[in-house]
């Protein structure tokens, strides 16, 4: 009988499979562990390679984020049933999909249950996250799992397999498996993808009899298995993948960037409890920055910190790459547009793709609104025309990008020239969804003299900061609905008057 140990036994045998483990597809395995997966299918599978040749172990993983795979705890204890930290793996760790290695530069393990979040060393292109299920699989549904584990009859793989499972039982935090005729799950697959009927992440695959795998003994046949459920970690996955847009100290919450009248540029560090915490840092350039027209702040090149974004009185646009200690490097110019960035009335930050990398929202002096996917390189993708509002955009005053209502994207705030302020929402492809006014404040921001976003709270959630014609400044929490909250005035009083550019 297949038993399933409590915690503290589990972790310790699922090394039994946690360097190695492996999957057979649905529709008639012709091995134990069946055969490749057909092209272009499963392509959010990982294969994981952790320690040197002195020391080495391989597992798999899944795309949950351009920026972080999902795979199991397990695969990065040192011993069977060693605690495993958050931070920086104890072993190198490599992560290959599709045709490019990256390196694992951070992993935040799951308490409750044998998973861990990964963060690779840049965003992965062309390879869509597999979608997170909502609702665990019932009892006897079909599942595949997926990998890079042995097979009937070889150690290494260079292909996905797959391999098809009934669920035979449950419990708050894993799921129970029995494959189907020889389908079993091997050494390598520990950490590989469950998927249910609808294409979905429904758990992570820890440990198995491994029944007819390469290595096990022939008088094994048993193909139970356990995987641990992944519904109900999407905001966890959500929350540890999100990287507050202007968070240019690497703490997790947004930063302010500030050029003042004189022409010098100031980065103000935000603090979680008190939105700014109220000191500032002078950057380089001196008192050149008086000529910037535009400035946006966001993660271009996919390193997990905030950078600047900069156009010019040339009308070229600058890449300012944030150092993670509150600086900015020197500027790299951008590409795209040449020097016709000049006539830009509005621009912003934001991933408006969900791709891990921001991208820019831009309004023409035409008042049309454009998107100018981020590359991942600092670099952007030629324009994309954002079919709402046509070209009426001429008459924003002001235009935040950031996201107000927890799903992961960037989502537009907008003060029209009647003073109101509306939320657009983003759709995750660069287009946005129609205007919804925001009660608070009613006609009244038409008065204010800047406004950026940032999530200067810590909770995921998009806030704004707003200069008003006082020269005050004030923070306004995110609902998590695409409203705000009341405002509370920050740090400088009436000092903030003289500011050229905010964000």
């Amino acid at each position: 009988m297949f038993h399933i140990p409590p915690r503290t036994k589990w972790m310790a045998a699922a090394l039994t499979i946690a360097a190695a483990s492996a999957l057979a597809p649905a529709g008639g395995a012709l091995a134990a562990v069946g055969t490749p997966a057909v092209a272009g299918q499963y392509t959010y599978t990982a294969k994981l390679n952790i320690g040197d040749e002195a020391n080495s172990r391989a597992c798999s993983a899944v795309l949950v984020h351009a920026n972080w795979v999902l795979t199991a705890t397990s695969c990065f204890a040192k011993t069977p049933g060693a605690a495993v930290a958050a931070g920086k793996p104890a072993l190198k760790t490599t992560a290959k999909i599709g045709t490019a290695t990256l390196d694992v530069v951070k992993i935040v393990p799951r308490s409750d249950r044998d998973v861990v979040l990964a963060r690779l060393s840049k965003p992965v292109s062309g390879v869509a996250p597999i979608k997170v299920a909502a609702a665990q699989p019932a009892v006897n549904a079909a599942v595949t799992a997926a990998g890079f584990g042995r097979t009937k009859t070889a150690w290494v793989q260079t292909k996905v397999h797959t391999a098809a499972f009934g669920v035979t039982s449950s419990d708050a935090t894993t799921l129970a498996l029995t494959g189907k005729g020889t389908d079993a799950i091997c050494k390598g697959d520990t950490g590989g993808p469950l998927v249910n009927g609808n294409g979905e992440l429904a758990g992570i695959n820890n440990r198995s009899w491994q029944g007819g795998c390469l290595g096990t003994p022939a008088t094994e046949t048993r193909t139970g298995a356990i995987a641990s459920r992944a519904d109900g970690l999407q905001d966890w996955i959500r929350k540890t993948a999100f990287h507050a847009p202007g968070d240019m100290t690497n703490d997790g919450i947004a930063d302010l960037a500030a050029i003042w009248g004189d022409g010098n540029l100031y980065l103000y560090p935000g603090d979680k409890a008190k939105g700014l915490a109220g000191t500032s840092t002078a950057q380089l350039g001196g008192t050149t920055w008086a000529t910037a027209k535009q400035l946006a702040a966001g993660d271009f090149n996919g390193d997990g910190i905030s950078d600047l974004m900069s156009v010019w009185n040339d009308g070229t646009l600058h890449l300012y790459k944030g150092d993670g200690k509150g600086k900015v490097t020197d500027g790299v110019t951008v590409t795209e547009g040449a020097s016709s960035w000049g006539p830009v009335k509005q621009f912003t930050a934001g991933d408006f793709t969900g791709d891990g990398v921001a991208d820019l929202m831009a309004v023409w002096n035409d008042g049309t609104l454009h998107l100018y996917k981020g590359k991942g390189d600092g670099q952007l993708a030629s324009e994309t025309k954002v079919n709402t509002g046509g070209n009426t955009w001429s008459t924003v005053k002001l235009l935040p990008g950031g996201d107000f209502n927890g799903d992961g994207i960037a989502d537009l705030m907008a003060v029209w020239n009647d003073g109101t302020l509306h939320f657009y929402p983003g759709d995750g492809t660069g287009q946005i969804g129609d205007g919804v006014t925001v009660p608070l404040g009613g006609s009244t921001w038409g008065t204010v003299l800047h406004m950026t976003a940032g999530d200067f709270s810590g909770d995921g959630i998009a806030d704004l900061m707003a200069i008003w014609n006082d020269g005050s400044l004030h923070l306004y929490k995110g609902d998590g609905k695409g409203g705000i909250t009341d405002g509370v005035a920050m740090m400088g009083g009436t000092s903030w008057k003289t500011m050229l550019q905010l964000t």
